[in-house]
């Protein structure tokens, strides 16, 4: 059962609070009290709880924080009024999957427990500065996940997949939660995005649950020591070229084609067979059995009829598996000069 009402919830940040282990030790939260313009039972606000701590065995949660967020969906949620608004869990929308979003490098995520003595060392230390710094800069704040059934405030704002016991019910893909702001004196966008550590890497493709034999984010980040080649990425995309020059599809086009680079990052050969190119829609370009990447060989991808979108899009890459061995996203200003190759 995946959650029944997603979306974002639009609004300006007012106040926050935490909830130290003093507070509550089983089930803290972070709160922030945001204002959407329609009143709510908070002295006029609406509240968004977000989890500091699992009831699971690995109590941890992952954080990640994204100061400049550069995404395809960041040009989408400009248009959106203040309020709640749900969201079509599916590719395609803005709605936020943290495997086939890319949305961020999952290596980068850090592991922290809920409340341990001194500065900067647990999940309040690094998330309540972000938001008082939103509240304070006059940011407008996006909160993805799941109403209260009264409709005054958003929870499950962090990883809707992955889960395991009592709490795989919840899962789903493109249903991901997560905040998002606005600075308007910069024009920039940050994101913070939070997962239970006990969450799985990688999950099946029609229903989130996860993936047999995949590591949890707590075995993955290896308390925060990430590895020079992560054994789950040999091979990287390294450039595409999304915007051809000249009338690419029409008669007479002689030009190079929409192409994605890729490169191995291992010291081993490898097939490329069967695996495959998605684009932001989820439509995937089966790669032939004829490309063979030597090791640290760099070779390059025609996506053929999988088009890729010159107003901003995602470019996934799978292994004969199915399983994500490399994700990015790239904007619609990276887009826009035609024939010149987006670099990630």
């Amino acid at each position: 059962m995946a959650l029944k009402d997603y979306g974002v919830w639009v609004g300006k940040p007012v106040r926050v609070s935490s909830e130290r282990a003093v507070d509550d030790p089983e089930s803290p939260h972070i709160h922030l009290f945001y204002d959407d313009g329609k009143g709510g039972k908070y002295d006029g606000c609406k509240r968004a709880s977000i989890n500091v701590k699992s009831k699971s065995k690995i109590s941890e949660l992952v954080f990640w924080l994204i100061q400049d967020f550069q995404h395809p969906i960041t040009e989408q949620l400009r248009d959106f009024d203040k309020g709640f608004n749900e969201i079509e869990s599916q590719s395609g929308t803005i709605a936020l999957d943290y495997i086939r979003g890319n949305l961020m490098d999952l290596s980068k995520g850090r592991v922290l427990p809920h409340d341990k003595p001194d500065a900067h060392n647990d999940i309040i230390d690094f998330v309540q500065p972000e938001l008082q710094a939103a509240i304070n800069r006059g940011a407008v704040v996006y909160l993805f996940g799941e109403p209260y059934s009264d409709k005054q405030g958003i929870h499950d704002v962090h990883m809707n997949q992955g889960s395991k016991g009592g709490f795989a019910k919840y899962n789903g893909v493109w249903q991901d939660g997560g905040i998002i702001m606005h600075f308007p004196d910069e024009n920039r966008f940050s994101a913070i995005f939070l997962a239970f550590a006990s969450q799985a890497v990688h999950t099946k493709e029609d229903s989130g649950d996860a993936i047999e034999g995949s590591q949890n984010f707590a075995e993955f980040l290896k308390n925060g020591e990430e590895p020079v080649i992560r054994d789950d990425q040999p091979v990287k995309i390294i450039a595409a070229l999304v915007n051809p020059r000249g009338p690419e599809g029409q008669a007479g086009f002689q030009g190079r084609p929409e192409m994605v680079y890729l490169m191995n990052r291992t010291e081993n050969g490898i097939s490329l067979n069967n695996w495959s190119v998605l684009n932001k829609n989820d439509d995937a370009h089966i790669i032939s059995n004829d490309i063979w990447l030597a090791p640290g060989e760099v070779r390059s991808v025609t996506m053929g009829e999988t088009p890729l979108s010159n107003k901003g899009g995602l470019i996934t890459l799978l292994d004969d598996n199915g399983i994500k061995i490399d994700g990015v996203s790239y904007t619609k200003a990276q887009a826009k000069e035609e024939g010149k190759l987006i670099i990630f």
